[in-house]
């Protein structure tokens, strides 16, 4: 068994993750950051869920900046920064390639002087009396133990949370947002249809002819860059993923709906005559398990207000309430006056040890809220937040909101 110890360590490498280790970093603290795949970029990678929804509110004002824009820029330098508006919310998401994106995130916690532990699992964590002092890993069968003096649990799943043994919550499976394994498809014309309501044509064709039942017969779909693939939100299934059992079944059940898809979509939509099956997933979009329980919680009439909270802020919301709690539906509720809402420094703080927060999904949230709130590009506000917030902490400074408002400002935040 191997020991380390930095300043921050900061669990899971997606958006949340990454804006935390780099806004740590910045704010003078030695950063570990630990991720259980072999590169970053959660989700969006992982997944193929290749948009980045939330740093534009419904009025396309961008509303993420700090350690996000430094990702943009990125973006920018490789000439692949492309945005578009969905059809479904009306909002602007920022389209990506998985390619790009690790090596842009790389680049990203390299320049930072971020240690990066990939294919790091966290098993085990130390607390006591309030405080976190050291969490271990798993590395291809070799233990690592880390300490340090500030955390952060950006892992989707609450890895670390749940090690800790800090307060979560957990819904019940059928009042959760529904988990959903990406398909992209390749051989589709650039002049296809890719509206939602030919999907539902098509797919409802098919239903009846084969009598085939599909998860829902329409989904988002979304053009990428670089390869042209068409990207499709359809195969959801509630299943409980925090059981093994669960998790495997919608793996493979999003797998055999993937074929089917494929072939209703070649018979009943235009251009989609020669299309081919270039990808699902690999790993299943998991849009909700655990939640923090935090100082403070951030509501759906927060949202829906688009509530400001000058002396409470650390991050901006901008997407819209996007509930995929019910089978075969997905559920818009606009944010009012197509702006954003001020997002809470108590939902990133751990209500039960000083020295933990969460960013990204985990955040403390209602239902309604966190149909909002959980968003890739809110990840990176979150994450950005969080990062500060824990550096602050570990190098003896003062990690009250004010503190980290000053210091997420100096960064280039958007508060």
């Amino acid at each position: 068994m191997t020991s380390g110890e930095v300043d921050v360590v900061v669990a899971g490498g997606g958006p949340a993750g990454v804006a935390a280790a780099v806004g740590a970093a910045r704010a003078g603290a030695q950063v570990r950051l630990v991720e259980r795949h072999g590169f970053l970029g959660g989700t969006a990678v992982a997944a193929s869920v290749l948009t980045y929804c939330g740093f534009f509110d419904r009025s396309h004002t961008q509303i993420v900046a700090g350690a996000g824009q430094l990702f943009l820029d990125h973006l920018a330098a490789a000439d692949l920064y492309r945005t578009h508006v969905t059809q479904e919310s009306g909002n602007k998401v920022v389209l990506l390639d998985a390619e790009t994106t690790k090596a842009a995130l790389d680049a990203l916690v390299l320049e930072h002087g971020v240690r990066v532990g990939l294919h790091c699992a966290v098993i085990a964590a130390v607390a006591q009396d309030g405080l976190l002092s050291e969490v271990e890993v798993l590395h291809n069968g070799e233990r690592e133990r880390i300490s340090a003096a500030g955390f952060v649990d950006a892992t989707g799943d609450g890895a670390l949370l749940t090690a800790t043994g800090a307060a979560t919550t957990v819904r019940p499976p059928g009042q959760r947002q529904a988990s959903t394994l990406v398909m992209r498809f390749g051989g589709v014309r650039d002049d296809a249809d890719l509206g939602t309501g030919a999907m539902r044509e098509a797919v409802r064709a098919y239903r009846a002819a084969y009598d085939v039942d599909l998860p829902r017969d329409h989904g988002a779909m979304v053009r990428l860059p670089i390869t042209g693939e068409v990207m499709v939100l359809a195969a959801d299934h509630h299943a409980d993923v925090l059981e093994v059992e669960g998790h495997t079944r919608a793996e493979m059940d999003g797998r055999r709906a993937a074929a089917h898809y494929l072939r209703a979509l070649r018979a009943g939509m235009s251009g989609w005559q020669d299309s081919y099956l270039a990808a699902t997933g690999p790993d299943l979009g998991v849009r909700e398990t655990r939640h923090m329980i935090g100082r403070s919680r951030l509501s759906g009439d927060d949202v829906a207000a688009a509530r400001r909270r000058p002396d409470d802020v650390v991050a901006r919301g901008g997407w819209p309430m996007e509930d995929h709690a019910k089978p075969g539906t997905t559920a818009y509720r606009r944010i009012r006056g197509d702006t954003w809402y001020d997002i809470p420094y108590g939902a990133l703080r751990s209500a039960d040890h000083d020295n933990l927060w969460a960013a990204g999904r985990l955040i403390d949230a209602d239902a309604q809220a966190y149909a909002s709130v959980r968003v890739m590009g809110t990840a990176f506000a979150t994450g950005h937040a969080a990062g500060v917030a824990a550096a602050l902490h570990a190098t003896g400074r003062p990690d009250g909101c004010a503190a980290v408002q000053a210091e997420l400002r100096r960064q280039g935040a958007l508060l």
